[in-house]
């Protein structure tokens, strides 16, 4: 069920809300590194339950971050990282020679995995002066605003999911076909919550396998045309320095806003392995 809050505090965790259904920001007594297990276990909680969990403040090396990712799961780990940076790590940056960033269209992380990313960790170290935000989008809002008949509908349906773009070059792959796709419920639900949630996104997805290409194709459009218009279920998080940001990938969409060029954004990105999708019954 999702949840309408303020200002609460749940399990030993205090925090204000960023919307009423969508996104809290905590507001701690110690910092993330030294979070006990309890503590790591109440914020993984919190992230199921409000998708977006914004923290404030938070001063750690690379190496910290990647031993923290180890508290949240299994984390995801990049073979372009060359000794670089912990292997657990991603840069997330972009700055005067950049003419595009990461991440401009809404998405799921890496959904083509087989068992996709739960939670995902960006730590942003230097941030434009304005600008550079970040939306994210309540899937489990957009599943509920449709009508009964569709969304019984899209119960029974399921999504080929293609490494696409950059999640390609990370792998080191050199072509596509390299990499396998899957097939993921359309609607999945959360194994910490039973939350049903809309599972497509236009950065991974090909098509819907029951139905044709053209039928798909716009039943896609509608889930996204919501998804991108609908901004009752977003929330919308402005970076500062050392601003970390965890979003549960089962129940969130996000997109990153590229309008700071010529300044410079940079970070750390970890993602946590989630489980293979289970349908909605």
């Amino acid at each position: 069920m999702i949840e309408t809050a303020i200002n609460s505090k749940a399990d030993g965790l205090t925090f204000n809300s960023i919307t009423p259904k969508l996104g809290v920001e905590l507001l701690l007594d110690n910092p993330l590194v030294e979070f006990s297990e309890t503590q790591v276990n109440n914020l993984v909680q919190l992230a199921a339950e409000r998708g977006v969990v914004v923290v404030r403040d938070q001063k750690m090396t690379p190496q910290q971050q990647a031993d923290f990712a180890y508290k949240l799961g299994r984390p995801l780990t990049s073979p372009i990282n060359k000794g670089k940076l912990p292997e657990e790590l991603l840069l997330i940056q972009a700055n005067e020679k950049s003419k595009k960033a990461a991440g401009t269209g809404w998405h799921s992380d890496v959904s083509s995995a087989a068992k996709p990313p739960g939670l995902s960790m960006l730590r942003l170290e230097i941030v434009p002066e304005v600008g550079g935000d970040t939306l994210f989008a309540d899937m489990r809002q957009v599943f509920h605003s449709l009508s009964s008949e569709m969304r019984d509908f899209l119960k029974r349906l399921s999504a080929r999911h293609e490494p696409r773009g950059h999640y390609l070059y990370l792998t080191g792959a050199k072509r596509l076909e390299e990499l396998p796709s899957v097939n993921h419920p359309v609607v999945r639900s959360h194994p910490l919550t039973g939350d049903g949630a809309i599972y497509v996104n236009d950065g991974f997805v090909a098509n819907i396998v029951e139905l044709s290409k053209v039928e798909g194709n716009a039943l896609l459009t509608m889930l996204y045309d919501i998804v991108a218009y609908s901004v009752d279920f977003h929330c919308r998080v402005k970076w500062q320095p050392n601003t970390v940001v965890f979003w549960d990938n089962r129940i969130v969409q996000h997109r990153a806003v590229f309008d700071y060029w010529p300044q410079l954004r940079r970070g750390y990105r970890v993602t946590i392995e989630g489980e293979a999708p289970v349908p909605l019954r």
